[in-house]
C-alpha cells in the first residue's frame, strides 16, 4: 500500500500508539499514555489521508499574463513542485483547465501532454514522469497554455481549483499598461458558496497577486478584477489584431 519510506513511518507511529496504550493501562501515568496514543493516531490518520490523495503540492505558482489591452491574447503558466506519496504513481493529471475564451497550445514541461480530454470546455491533460524520476522526493511540473478572447470584458477572473493537498498557492495576474485596474478581490468557492478573502495586492494598477497558505482541497480560489473600458483607438486596434 505504502512505499518503503512511508511503511517505516506507519510502523513507527503504530509502535508509538501501542507504547502509549501500555503506558496508560500499566503505569500510574494514564494521561501521558493517552497523549502518546492520540498523537500517533493523528499522524496515522494524516498519512492515510495523504495516501488517498496520491500527490501533494509544495508551492504552486500560477500566473496569467494578458498581452494586449483588448484582452484578446493571454497565456497561463503554472509551476508546481509535485510529490507522490508512493512510487507506483507514474503519471499526473492536470484538471479544470478552462477559460471563457479558447484554450490552445497546452504544454507540460514544454512538451505535448501524453493524453488530453475536453469535457464541456474544461480540459484535463496527463503527463508521465520520466523513468528514474524521484517523484516521492518532489518533481517540478510546468503547465502552460494560451487563451484567446478570454479577457475582453470589463470584468475578468482567474482561478485555480485545488485538487491535491497544497502547501501554498500563489496567484498572479499581469495586465498590460494602458487599461488600469479599478478594483480587485480574492474569493474562494466550495459547494456553490462563495466567500470573500483578504484583498489581493495590486501593484501599479497592472499587477495583482494573492498568496494562500494551506488552501482547502476541493475549493476554487479566484482573483476578480475590474478594469476600464477600452478606448476608441484600442477597439480599432483590436480589429486589426491577427
Amino acid at each position: 500500500m505504502f512505499d518503503r519510506s512511508n511503511q517505516i513511518v506507519f510502523y513507527l507511529n503504530s509502535f508509538i500508539a501501542i507504547f502509549g496504550l501500555l503506558v496508560a493501562l500499566l503505569t500510574p501515568y494514564p494521561v501521558i499514555g493517552l497523549f502518546f496514543v492520540l498523537c500517533a493516531l493523528a499522524l496515522i490518520y494524516d498519512q492515510f489521508r495523504q495516501h488517498r490523495s496520491s500527490f501533494s503540492i509544495g508551492n504552486l505558482n500560477k500566473t496569467l499574463t494578458v498581452h494586449d489591452t483588448s484582452g484578446n491574447k493571454a497565456t497561463v503558466r503554472q509551476i508546481q513542485v509535485t510529490r507522490a506519496f508512493h512510487a507506483s504513481n507514474t503519471e499526473y493529471w492536470f484538471r479544470n483547465i478552462r477559460a471563457s475564451g479558447n484554450i490552445t497550445h497546452i504544454k507540460v514541461n514544454d512538451s505535448d501532454p501524453v493524453e488530453k480530454t475536453n469535457v464541456d470546455g474544461s480540459y484535463e491533460v496527463c503527463t508521465k514522469f520520466p523513468a528514474g524520476s524521484k517523484v516521492p522526493d518532489g518533481y517540478d511540473l510546468v503547465l502552460s497554455y494560451r487563451c484567446e478572447g478570454a479577457y475582453t470584458r470589463p470584468e475578468g477572473f482567474f482561478s485555480h481549483v485545488v485538487d491535491s493537498m497544497t502547501r501554498q498557492l500563489n496567484l498572479t495576474v499581469e495586465l498590460p499598461k494602458g487599461r488600469p485596474i479599478s478594483s480587485a478581490k480574492l474569493c474562494c468557492q466550495k459547494n456553490g458558496i462563495e466567500e470573500d478573502l483578504l484583498p489581493p495586492i495590486v501593484t501599479g494598477q497592472t499587477r495583482i497577486t494573492a498568496e494562500i497558505n494551506n488552501p482547502v482541497e476541493g475549493c476554487e480560489y479566484f482573483i476578480k478584477w475590474k478594469w476600464g473600458e477600452q478606448g476608441f483607438t484600442q477597439k480599432l486596434g483590436r480589429l486589426f489584431t491577427i
